[in-house]
């Protein structure tokens, strides 16, 4: 059974997780819980936990952010529900990631921070293929899978095309060719480039885009697209000759968020 830490001041929170009765039905020991942040660090050191929620002032929930960035930046951080419904309901979400996470060693190749990495990957293709996100489904789940880039600030999507010769080609040459074919760009330009982490991704559909999302606590240059074109032509220039892949940008667009690319973006609330 998964091991969690709870870390609240906030009474509503506290007696939603007091009220939950079905831990261990649900594949959770109860948690371990405490109050502020010098309680939270102690108990990390002392305790194993495969996930933290945090319910705190938002000064002291910074600070706690940051340590966990320094610290602990693999251990998923899921949402406080204030009842007992969303107490589990976000323990769903975790237990999901976890059982993703924690137990696919299928391949020894792929390390906790390499599985993480996936399921973010995967989050963020079903984000720029167009499936349904709410806002809030969106900031959980980046939270949880330990995410460095800020909802909050600008992003830029790039849209890339195969030839359909090409894309023929790939599915004759390689398996799985769409997900092995965002494998491939990510490792000749996904990174971090002046204050954005850069994503390849391949839909479902083989669409390919490229996500550039801002990184928290980092400052964004002014010629951020100009930056991202000259990464990503490097990229497909290297994919060429040394994978024969041809590529080509057909469309760029700067959004004001990532939360514009959720379902209830613009709405109330």
């Amino acid at each position: 059974m998964y091991k969690l830490l709870l870390v609240s001041d906030q009474e509503d929170v506290l007696d939603a997780f007091d009220r939950v009765d079905s831990w261990e039905y649900n594949g959770f020991h109860r948690p371990h819980i405490r109050h502020d942040v010098e309680g939270a660090k102690e108990s990390l050191r002392r305790h194993h936990a495969d996930g933290i929620g945090i319910a705190l002032e938002p000064e002291a929930e910074r600070e706690l952010m940051e340590y966990l960035q320094a610290e602990y930046p693999v251990l998923p951080i899921f949402e406080a529900g204030r009842t007992p419904t969303e107490v589990m309901e976000y323990l769903s979400e975790l237990r999901t990631i976890l059982n993703r996470v924690r137990a696919d060693f299928s391949s020894d190749a792929f390390d906790e921070q390499q599985l993480l990495l996936r399921a973010r990957r995967y989050l963020f293709r079903r984000l720029v293929g167009g499936e349904k996100v709410t806002r809030k489904e969106l900031g959980r789940n980046m939270r949880l899978l330990r995410s460095r880039m800020d909802p909050d600030k600008p992003c830029i999507l790039m849209d890339l095309q195969k030839s359909s010769t090409e894309e023929d080609r790939l599915v004759g040459r390689w398996q799985d060719s769409d997900h092995l074919l965002e494998r491939e760009l990510f490792q000749s330009f996904g990174g971090d480039v002046k204050g954005f982490h850069v994503l390849p991704l391949v839909t479902d559909d083989g669409r390919v885009f490229v996500l550039a999302g801002a990184l928290r606590g980092q400052e964004q240059q002014d010629d951020m697209v100009a930056a991202l074109d000259q990464c990503v032509q490097a990229g497909i220039a290297h994919a060429e000759e040394y994978r024969g892949i041809h590529l080509r940008v057909t469309g760029v667009q700067v959004l004001p968020t990532l939360y514009a690319f959720c379902s209830d973006y613009g709405s109330e609330g």
